[in-house]
């Protein structure tokens, strides 16, 4: 018999789809592109949930002066109860023309589930994870383009908050956090991140499991540096693990994609290169008066 209470047998919470854009534009082709795609999948779960819930965000911003820009988000969460399976995806992208533009978009969105485990059962599900960044520039001297995107899963014992009633409040700081940072220590992770910029050499595909995560597949391209740089990843495996006493198991997966391609204002550059010599003349002055002293 189960002894855990909940205020909500099932609470759903479904925002399907975001999809946002701007763009401001002039008479030129997009020379300056960056995309990132996360995607991550759960299916076969070995129970059905008692709670779950989901949130879906996504924001952009554009400004351009004598250009083209443009950004893109096209978010999607469902936590589909039968049979259970959680598709949660998004796709992020910023492109932009010519001088003096800044294009920026990012999307984030989290699933939360809620499982009874009864005494001498097991919990498990399989996963896939996959994330796609792209970046292009024709001008590396004076153009950016950034991309990146994480995708994590984290699984807690949530059976002492039960307990105490309080998984309403723990559901909530998960859901709404920008990261889920909580005192809490997680039984199991999986951890999948990805980032190219342009500017610099900061390009990487790093990803981290716990001991109950059984891969099955993993594959990464990778083509770092140069105009155009690409990262691809694809990830597929289970989690399983048994319980000796009747437990309460709560997990968060969170997916996020961000972008970014910019031309700084050649006004605004010399300016602050005027400053910055400035500065370094008076720095100079001053530290031979020091020094003489």
């Amino acid at each position: 018999m189960r002894t855990l209470g909940f205020t909500q047998r099932f609470f759903l919470l479904v925002t399907p789809l975001i999809a946002t854009s701007s763009l401001v534009t002039s008479p030129t082709q997009a020379a300056t592109l960056a995309s990132s795609q996360g995607e991550f999948y759960l299916q076969n779960f070995s129970l059905d949930p008692e709670v779950t819930a989901t949130t879906n965000n996504a924001n952009i911003s554009t400004i351009a002066k004598d250009s083209e820009v443009s950004a893109t988000n096209n978010a999607n969460i469902d936590f589909l109860l039968e049979p259970p399976e959680v598709i949660n995806k998004s796709f992020s992208q910023a492109f932009g023309q010519n001088q003096n533009y800044l294009g920026l978009a990012n999307a984030d969105g989290k699933v939360l589930g809620n499982f009874f485990v009864d005494a001498g059962e097991s919990f498990s599900v399989d996963f896939t994870a996959a994330l796609d960044l792209e970046t292009s520039i024709d001008k590396p001297a004076a153009e950016n383009a950034r991309a990146s995107a994480d995708i994590s899963f984290l699984l807690f014992d949530t059976t002492d908050i039960a307990n105490q009633g309080l998984l309403d409040d723990f559901f909530t700081q998960l859901l709404s956090d920008t990261t889920p940072n909580t005192k809490k220590t997680p039984l199991d992770f999986f951890s999948l991140s990805g980032n190219l910029n342009s500017f610099n050499t900061n390009d990487f595909i790093t990803s981290q499991k716990s001991e109950y995560f059984t891969l099955s597949k993993q594959d990464t391209q990778l083509n770092f540096g140069g105009k155009a740089e690409f990262a691809t990843a694809l990830f597929t495996g289970s989690i399983k693990r048994s319980f000796a006493n009747p437990t309460n198991l709560t997990f968060i997966q969170v997916r996020k994609s961000q972008v970014k391609v910019s031309v700084p204002e050649p006004s605004t550059s010399l300016a602050l290169l005027f400053v910055c010599a400035l500065v370094a003349i008076a720095t100079k002055s001053k530290l031979k008066k020091i020094t003489s002293t």
